[in-house]
């Protein structure tokens, strides 16, 4: 169980570099006044989308003003309005039709997104994850860890293990449902279970975990 521990505190170790890390560019893009240049860029999007609705605004009073004096003084005008009211609903839709295509590409995400969103992860997984898991392998809580296997396959730590490459969430859910019913299950189940779960302590655990069962 020593091995197990120590490598789990070498993940929390590279996930608080991790965090390190994030924080230290952070503070360099800060200097370099970069988050201010993404701020501008947000709200030159928020402008352009005000745009849009005036200009969508804009195209509706006339169309209105056309239909009228299309339904009131059509016989007296000497042209035809119809074209013209075609044409402003056409210039209603362009924007209508440009803002949903627009809405539709996914956030480009900035690397000040990208830094706090590693940093928000590694934290997550720390907290949540690798100490709460240190503490229950030490104490043999077996309900803490079936509450741990339940959190790590699903929801944000789950993202939080494949975006920071600590292994696939399914896999560590398994190796701790395993862990936990090691009397039932046998070495075959547990061989197997080794060549999905790439989680260094994981793996750890369930070699600890084979080789109490061989003997």
């Amino acid at each position: 169980m020593k091995e197990v521990l120590k490598e789990i505190d070498t993940r929390i170790k590279r996930l608080k570099a991790e965090i390190e890390l994030a924080e230290s560019r952070l503070e360099f893009l800060n200097k370099i006044g970069a988050s201010s240049k993404y701020k501008l860029l947000e709200k030159k999007q928020g402008i352009s989308e005000i745009y849009i609705a005036f200009f969508m605004l804009w195209g509706f009073i006339g169309l209105v003003l056309l239909l009228y004096l299309k339904y009131r003084y059509g016989e007296m005008l000497p042209f035809s309005l119809t074209p013209y009211i075609i044409l402003m609903v056409f210039f209603i839709l362009l924007p209508v039709v440009y803002y949903i295509i627009s809405s539709r590409k996914p956030e480009e995400e900035t690397p000040i997104d990208y830094l706090i969103k590693r940093e928000r992860m590694a934290r997550l997984l720390i907290n949540h994850f690798y100490k709460p898991l240190r503490d229950a392998l030490e104490k043999g809580d077996e309900d803490k860890l079936k509450d741990l296997a339940d959190d790590i396959s699903m929801g944000e730590l789950a993202r939080a293990a494949e975006e920071l490459n600590e292994g696939n969430p399914e896999a560590m859910a398994y190796a701790l449902y395993l862990y936990i019913a090691r009397d039932k299950v046998n070495p075959e189940e547990i061989q197997e279970a080794l060549t999905l779960v790439k989680n260094k302590p994981l793996k750890s655990l369930l070699s600890t975990l084979l080789k109490e069962s061989s003997n």
